[in-house]
């Protein structure tokens, strides 16, 4: 992936967490729509068809184990092309999941054990593909593991470049509604955090770019690596002073009342990358120089 995808990636991530958050301010039903989509809106229809009559509750009835039985159905046809492996039994588990939760949805309050039933289902969904992705890392070999390795880079940059428009929309929505200094500075802080970081993965991926075509390390890998090193060490250091000095103006700034809620923020997943990048930067260095020494043995 060249530099210039990347940052058109990044520009998107960014207008695209910018846009979610303008869209929820002027539209908040919005918000209900993924704590409802898609068990809430099954459990309304199947609720609409079965007060139609006798007939249409058991064609709700039949519906409902049917749409509920669809992630069982999925392990069987796994089964028919190869051994399930054991993260895709959890298929099995989602199924049991939706007819319990969407059937008390059914016979009780639709409106809880609809929510309910969706967050089960997005557990459930979430771990089944963490496993997956584990599983596909384990079984990849090295150029597979370096073209997984990049995507993983870039969608941690993006995810990143949207925590950034969300920040930049808490700003401007602080300027045109209520202007706060506190509000500046958290969003500003925020901002300058995850630009750093993103700034983070671009150098991350330069590094996997340098690597050969089976992974090897080269020594403009190596050289990266000891930039990238250097970079994390400076981009922690100036995202734990930036958080400090915006925690410092709110406190500072802060207009005490009744309704008044202040609290400390630290960035911890842009800390969680630098240290991660610390410990991958430094690990390709030494490892170069380990392997370096040991042909001058043989």
């Amino acid at each position: 992936m060249t530099e210039k995808r990347f940052w058109r990636l990044i520009a998107l991530a960014a207008a695209l967490g910018l846009g979610v958050c303008a869209a929820l301010a002027a539209w908040p039903g919005l918000i209900e729509l993924p704590f409802k989509l898609p068990c809430g809106y099954f459990v309304d229809l199947l609720w609409d068809i079965s007060k139609t009559g006798a007939v249409w509750r058991i064609l709700a009835i039949i519906l409902y184990v049917l749409v509920c039985l669809v992630p069982a159905g999925a392990l069987f046809l796994i089964s028919r092309r190869r051994r399930p492996w054991r993260e895709d039994w959890l298929l099995a588990l989602l199924s049991v999941v939706l007819l319990l939760l969407v059937g008390r949805a059914l016979d009780r309050d639709r409106a809880v054990y609809s929510t309910f039933a969706q967050m089960g289902l997005l557990a459930v969904l979430v771990t089944w593909l963490a496993l997956r992705l584990l599983r596909y890392f384990s079984v990849s070999d090295d150029r597979r593991l370096v073209r997984l390795v990049r995507i993983v880079v870039v969608l941690i940059g993006m995810l990143f470049a949207a925590l950034a428009g969300v920040s930049a929309f808490a700003i401007l929505a602080s300027l045109f509604e209520r202007f706060t200094i506190p509000a500046l500075a958290e969003g500003a802080g925020s901002v300058a955090s995850s630009c750093i970081t993103v700034y983070g993965c671009l150098l991350g991926l330069r590094l996997v770019d340098s690597l050969g075509e089976g992974g090897e390390l080269t020594d403009d890998t190596v050289d990266l690596a000891r930039g990238f090193y250097r970079y994390s060490v400076r981009a922690a250091s100036a995202i734990l002073l930036i958080s400090l000095a915006a925690n410092l103006v709110k406190l500072v700034f802060v207009r005490v009342s009744s309704s008044t809620d202040v609290s400390v923020n630290f960035p911890v997943f842009q800390l969680l990358f630098c240290l991660a990048a610390l410990i991958v930067s430094r690990f390709i260095a030494a490892h170069k120089e380990l392997r370096d020494d040991n042909d001058l043995f043989v």
